[in-house]
């Protein structure tokens, strides 16, 4: 009777630990808008943008980046050209795209300036612009505002690219406050 209990037992712990595995959680679908580059001399940030942001999106659980001809209609008929796209706009591509998440990010001034010193020399980044975001899981719009005034001494810049290196982190950070405040 004692080895009965005890399989009963057994079984019903098996049972209870397993029961998260049979849970249907899906991961939330996410939309990428092409970034609103007003930068124009400098083609280089659209491609890190959408390394870093892909990269980003793919190392997080739970989200799940989407490219389908449904949400590239929606975003084509949203004319998103110089400048980011707002609440209404990103519901609107949410909606007819399908998706539970939009981001967009503009990126309006990248460069770096010398700052001659008695000491050394130094570089000062300059990066303004701004990410924006729509959860329609929760309804919930999110903007941010992208802006960096960081120094680093020149010698140090000499051997990468300190600019897009920056734009770069920046991309990465800004995908993952959308995503935290979906």
């Amino acid at each position: 009777m004692k080895k009965i209990l005890q399989y009963f037992i057994l079984t019903i712990m098996t049972v209870c630990f397993s029961i998260p595995a049979f849970s249907s959680a899906e991961a939330a679908t996410v939309a990428l808008l092409p970034l609103v580059n007003n930068v124009k001399s400098d083609d280089l940030v659209t491609q890190i943008f959408y390394q870093e942001a892909i990269g980003t999106l793919n190392g997080k659980d739970g989200f799940m980046l989407v490219e389908n001809d449904k949400l590239t209609a929606a975003i084509e008929k949203a004319h998103i050209t110089d400048a980011l796209p707002d609440e209404d706009t990103l519901r609107a591509i949410a909606k007819d795209g399908d998706v539970d998440v939009v981001i967009a990010m503009q990126l309006d001034v990248l460069d770096d300036t010398p700052i001659d010193s008695s000491q050394e020399r130094l570089l000062q980044l300059d990066m303004k612009g701004y990410t924006v975001a729509y959860s329609r899981l929760n309804d919930t719009f999110y903007k941010h505002r992208i802006y960096s005034d960081k120094t680093i001494q020149e010698a140090l810049t000499s051997r990468w690219d300190w600019v897009h290196e920056e734009w770069g982190r920046a991309v990465r950070v800004e995908i993952d406050r959308a995503l935290r405040a979906e």
